[in-house]
């Protein structure tokens, strides 16, 4: 069998899309020596090395100036082309081409939290449930996720949408497994503070950082900062008035974003916070408790589904929750192991095998029917 991969954002894209994207294709490569691949990658980045070529995987580089353009007009030509029978796109299918068309939607939220996103962005992704529509299934990545794909419409029938739980990937892993030169090298690279709490992340509106920087004040500890990993986005927060209305200055660290020792600086966080408004998976909590660190989080959307009985959960729009969850964990020592222990564990449920194996057979089950 032929599959197609829309891989564009395998070297870059949207942080937590082309961390999933890079994750899949690399397992589903690893794992299958028994169809043909063609892999859709940006053409802007034919010159990066593709570590996962092997006989029975073809490069394609299209343009990817706009990922619904690019999928509408571009792929089904592609596709066509290498003789595909199943192609597996990001978020939106084309309706044209004549093999079978999965969509691989990651979240809808657009519609169900429209406060969160911009005009642009709402108006960008419109189409989305049409395209839907035509796909001979779905996957999404949660069990809230598919409630959610049912309520607004994208597919009447529950059993054509398929939940495939992200993975977490190997280079997440508590600390006394990476070298030791390797995290002193890291602590040093990005000054590092000997303890401090840990937000990994877009800076915006729905990831409600604004409420967990209301809650470091109330903190026991008056002095553990917190550190903030990630970039910007559209509807971000005010979180610079709102450190300097607080008087927080010196308990704040921003790092931008960081993809290279992600894992070690998981790793070297007392706790890990992250009390979102809505998420359809949250994969930074996972990749957290795969790094053994306790996290609160959100009890919301997917969270309680990804965190399960690892979680300490709170109220989002309620600082003296997440200031009190954050305290119970720094001060109750036997608390602080549970919770480290039951993430261990629960980490242990989502691995890239696991999702890459629930994709393929989808995609092989697609043909037949």
């Amino acid at each position: 069998m032929r599959i197609g991969i829309d891989a564009k954002w395998y070297f870059e894209g949207p942080p937590s899309g082309r961390r999933v994207v890079k994750s899949l294709v690399d397992q589903l490569l690893k794992m299958d020596d028994q169809n043909e691949y063609i892999i859709f990658l940006n053409r802007k980045q034919k010159n990066r090395p593709f570590v996962g070529k092997k006989n029975n995987v073809t490069l394609c580089y299209v343009w990817a100036g706009n990922n619904l353009l690019s999928n509408l007009l571009i792929l089904p030509f592609q596709e066509t082309r290498y003789k595909i029978d199943v192609l597996l796109y990001q978020n939106f299918i084309s309706p044209l081409g004549a093999g079978k068309k999965i969509a691989y939607i990651h979240d809808v939220l657009f519609l169900s939290n429209p406060e969160y996103y911009t005009v642009f962005e709402r108006l960008y992704f419109a189409p989305l449930k049409f395209l839907a529509r035509r796909a001979h299934a779905i996957i999404t990545v949660s069990e809230e996720e598919k409630k959610r794909l049912l309520r607004y419409g994208f597919c009447e029938d529950p059993d054509k949408i398929i939940v495939a739980y992200h993975g977490v990937d190997e280079s997440f892993m508590p600390l006394k497994r990476y070298e030791p030169d390797h995290v002193d090298e890291v602590k040093k690279r990005f000054n590092l503070p000997a303890q401090y709490l840990l937000y990994v992340g877009r800076l915006n509106l729905r990831k409600n950082i604004d409420n967990l920087l209301h809650a470091i004040p109330l903190l026991q500890n008056k002095k553990i900062p917190l550190l903030i990993v990630g970039a910007e986005n559209w509807k971000k927060s005010n979180h610079e008035g709102i450190i300097r209305k607080l008087g927080i200055e010196n308990r704040i660290i921003f790092t931008g974003a960081i993809y290279k020792d992600l894992g070690v600086v998981y790793a070297l966080a007392k706790v890990f916070c992250f009390p979102s408004y809505a998420e359809s998976f949250g994969l930074p909590p996972l990749e957290a408790m795969a790094c053994g660190v306790p996290v609160v989080v959100s009890n919301t959307t997917s969270l309680p589904e990804v965190c399960g009985n690892a979680g300490n959960y709170v109220q989002p729009d309620q600082p003296e929750e997440i200031a009190l969850a954050i305290d119970n964990l720094l001060t109750n020592d036997q608390l602080y192991e549970e919770k480290r222990r039951l993430g261990l564990e629960q980490a242990k449920k989502f691995t890239w095998a696991h999702t890459s194996q629930s994709i393929l057979e989808c995609m092989c089950a697609g043909l037949k029917k």
